[in-house]
């Protein structure tokens, strides 16, 4: 798990929590709100609590999704169940995940 020492006597760093990924988009991204309701409607619920726990970034530039995802099995959830719905969801053309 996390280490939480290293935060100790450093008043610039802090660990929070990561909460359920729409409610931080809507509070983090209210841009990209709708589009995260709308991928809820396109995924299956199970396909959408694997692939969506554990993104660390989620941003829209232009018609690319780049999205940094918590490790390379989480990624291949993603690139396997998710990029069409994506796609669709956020009007976009191109999806990038690093993870």
């Amino acid at each position: 798990m996390f280490d939480k020492n290293h935060l100790t006597g450093n008043g610039h760093l802090r660990a929070e929590t990561a909460g359920d990924f729409a409610e931080r988009m809507k509070k983090e991204r209210p841009e990209l709100a709708k589009g995260v309701d709308k991928l809820r409607e396109l995924l299956d619920e199970e396909v959408y609590k694997r692939a969506f726990s554990n993104i660390q970034t989620f941003n829209r530039r232009d018609d690319v999704l780049l999205i940094v995802s918590g490790g390379i099995l989480q990624r291949s959830f993603l690139e396997r169940d998710c990029i069409p719905a994506l796609k669709e969801a956020f009007e976009v053309k191109r999806v990038q995940i690093i993870g």
